[in-house]
């Protein structure tokens, strides 16, 4: 399933009128004290404007970043845009002296790509989804509803485990059978461990024996710790356990999963082949969680895609962005034939007020139509309530 690079010479500045079509704008729409979306519009020269997101990054950073990388793509229409992008994109985001540079890097570079692939599509009057199928030789994607499972993280403001519970009984009852907390975010290192597996208990309780429950553990533990409780962990039946050693090191994945015997998670910040294929070599990865956002867009999306499921691996998109990114991530998990539902935040702002038309969330599914592209233009200005 993997989506090769077109050929395509070096991409270079344009001169001339065709530099005059406005360049790719970074929008902010404040959400909660926490979050922040940060969505990039496009307008390219001969198409269709287009939406993409660079969320979870400083917005000057971002900015900054826009606008060194709007060069590569000066005058170009959509479609050569995204080749153009597609070709560069990894030598551009590679350039960071600090990882944590090279994520945003990455970052803006997938809002860029997903905002050109939104304007190719919407450009070819089709969904975003058979627009990538159609240049990946592939069949149209046949589903229309993508299964969602509720993250509450963002939403959890008091880490406590009747907190959890309340909020993951809320989202229960709203239709999801799948629900991921992040029990160890937020608490005292020495009590760490203990609290959060009351909280990761507490959650398990409330969505009851025959709901999924998924934990993330954000690298916040050690080996160790998981080996020291691992008949409590495997109590829990989680479908999976995200972050729990980095995917550098195989060798701590295999010795937790072989403790545990829980499926392990992870890959949300990757962004080429060399950061997931230790894991996937070692087979010490059960499930891919790749990002549009980080993953440089789309089509770069798809091939780490490609790669999980040729070692093995399952795929199931990480999304904590804004209803671009949800849009594009639907989309995506549509093309692919994985089945596993798509990450979504639950309760931290209201549907009704982040797109036009509203995001088509129904109970725990996205249903896709037939509007060409993402589907939906975002609301700027304050998505949430303060």
């Amino acid at each position: 399933m993997s989506v090769p690079r077109p050929p395509h010479p070096e991409p270079t500045p344009r001169e001339g009128p065709a530099m005059t079509q406005p360049g790719p704008r970074l929008h902010t729409v404040p959400v909660t004290p926490r979050t922040t979306w940060l969505f990039v519009f496009v307008h390219p020269v001969g198409g269709a404007p287009g939406w993409g997101e660079c969320s979870d990054i400083p917005a000057s950073e971002a900015r900054r970043l826009l606008a060194g990388l709007a060069p590569l793509v000066a005058g170009l229409g959509p479609q050569e845009a995204t080749d153009v992008l597609d070709r560069a994109g990894d030598a551009w985001s590679g350039h960071g002296r600090y990882p944590t540079g090279r994520l945003h890097r990455r970052t803006v570079l997938g809002g860029l790509a997903t905002a050109l692939a939104d304007s190719a599509a919407r450009t070819a009057g089709a969904p975003l989804g058979a627009w990538l199928a159609r240049r990946a030789g592939a069949p149209r994607p046949r589903r229309t509803r993508v299964p969602l499972y509720a993250n509450i993280n963002r939403a959890l403001t008091a880490r406590t485990p009747q907190a959890a519970a309340e909020l993951a009984a809320r989202a229960v009852a709203e239709g999801h059978r799948t629900v991921k907390c992040a029990p160890f975010d937020g608490l005292d290192t020495p009590h760490r461990l203990e609290r959060g597996l009351e909280i990761a208990h507490a959650v398990r309780d409330a969505i009851g024996p025959g709901r999924t429950l998924l934990l993330d553990a954000h690298h916040l533990l050690k080996p160790r710790h998981f080996l020291a409780r691992a008949e409590e962990f495997t109590r829990l039946r989680p479908g999976w356990l995200e972050d729990a050693a980095p995917l550098s090191a195989p060798g701590d994945l295999l010795r937790i999963r072989d403790a545990l015997g829980i499926p392990l998670a992870g890959g949300e910040f990757a962004g080429t082949a060399r950061e997931i294929l230790p894991a996937l070599r070692a087979g010490a990865l059960d499930v891919l969680l790749p990002d549009v956002k980080h993953a440089g867009g789309p089509l770069g999306l798809l091939r780490l895609a490609g790669l999980a499921t040729d070692h093995g691996a399952r795929v199931s998109l990480h999304n904590l962005g804004g209803p671009v990114a949800t849009a594009a991530s639907a989309h995506l998990t549509a093309h692919l034939s994985d089945g596993l539902p798509l990450e979504a935040m639950y309760g931290e702002t209201p549907v009704h007020r982040t797109s036009i038309p509203p995001e088509p969330l129904t109970g725990a599914g996205y249903t896709l139509g037939d509007a060409p592209g993402l589907g939906l233009t975002p609301v700027l200005g304050t998505a949430g309530v303060h």
